[in-house]
């Protein structure tokens, strides 16, 4: 069985569809993302995750994020190796017998897993199963519990304190305003108040801008989309990229990079906003999932979902922009703390 798309689902789904209830999930992945390791605690089995391109350091912010994974999910281990290691091996056990193993392109990520078409996994070989067991069990005795932060970072813990780091912490970072800068106001139907548009919007739908300047000062934080990854139902080249935004109270949030808007011959994204690839809902409710950003920065603000969100608003708050950080591929670190 070749995998090409909805590989989130495919793996978190996997144990269902086996003749035998597994009791172990083994994973190897270059990298990870917060969010679908936090999904982990949502399987009832253990689960050992080993992330392998973390040799020369985990960016403590997302070591942080890990941590608390773990301290909500008693079954979840999560090692790292002190070898680099690029494989993607996803191995189901029951009593030691491998009843399936998947294996190709896709780290355990947000950007890994919901990027359709770009990353795929395949099932492997029972033939191979033998020599997988022994290849995990390869890089399981090379990683360690703790690993190595990187330099010129300051250990931190997410509490719902907000939380400031030193500048030599923010590489590949940016001051995203939140008010138009064409005249300094925060836009009554678009920007943080989308959803009181008159277009195809809910409550609380939000996105925030990303200008042009950012991409000109600053490259390498957005990379350009590429032109020849297609959406599966329009044939067209996709405008739109999943990330994880891991915001200074330890709130973690899948979004998504969308818009379109072209510099030197290549194409950017234009906005962020949140994203989810089910229908939430809040409180039995359903809402949309753009409104996921809206709902979350109105609640740190102190102000209801309908609110129209001014920049005296901001000014009150305390700041008018976030800062946006690159982790790593897929990952960004979003602030909006104040002093």
């Amino acid at each position: 069985m070749f995998y090409d798309k909805d590989l989130e689902e495919v793996i978190f789904n996997m144990h269902d569809s086996l003749p035998k209830e597994p009791d172990q999930l083994l994973i190897i992945s270059g990298y990870l993302g917060p969010d679908p390791v936090f999904r982990l605690q949502n399987l009832p089995f253990n689960v050992t995750l080993i992330a392998g391109m973390y040799k020369r350091g985990v960016d403590t912010r997302l070591n942080s994020a890990l941590n608390r994974a773990q301290e909500v999910n008693p079954q979840l281990n999560i090692l790292y190796a002190t070898r680099e290691i690029h494989s993607k091996i996803y191995i189901w056990l029951s009593d030691g017998e491998i009843l399936t193993a998947l294996i190709g392109s896709a780290n355990f990520s947000s950007n890994g897993l919901r990027s359709d078409l770009r990353e795929t996994l395949a099932v492997a070989n029972r033939g191979t199963h033998t020599y997988l067991m022994h290849y995990f069990n390869n890089v399981f005795n090379l990683s360690i519990k703790n690993p190595i932060l990187r330099q010129n970072q300051a250990i931190i813990e997410f509490t719902t304190t907000a939380q400031t780091y030193p500048s030599a912490e923010l590489q590949l970072s940016y001051n995203l305003p939140l008010y138009s800068i064409r005249d300094n106001e925060v836009q009554e139907k678009s920007g943080l108040n989308w959803g009181h548009s008159s277009a195809h919007t809910a409550v609380g739908d939000a996105y925030i801008a990303i200008p042009k300047d950012i991409l000109i000062e600053n490259q390498g934080l957005f990379e350009p989309f590429d032109s020849e990854y297609e959406n599966t139902l329009t044939r067209k080249a996709r405008q739109s990229d999943p990330i994880e935004l891991l915001w200074d109270d330890g709130y973690t949030m899948p979004a998504s990079l969308e818009g379109t808007q072209e510099l030197n011959g290549h194409t950017y994204p234009k906005q962020l906003t949140s994203y989810s690839q089910h229908v939430p809902y809040l409180n039995g409710e359903r809402i949309s999932a753009k409104s996921i950003l809206g709902r979350y920065l109105r609640d740190r603000m102190g102000v209801n979902v309908n609110h129209v969100i001014s920049m005296e608003d901001l000014e009150c708050y305390g700041r008018t922009n976030i800062t946006l950080s690159l982790i790593e591929p897929g990952l960004y670190y979003a602030d909006f703390s104040v002093e």
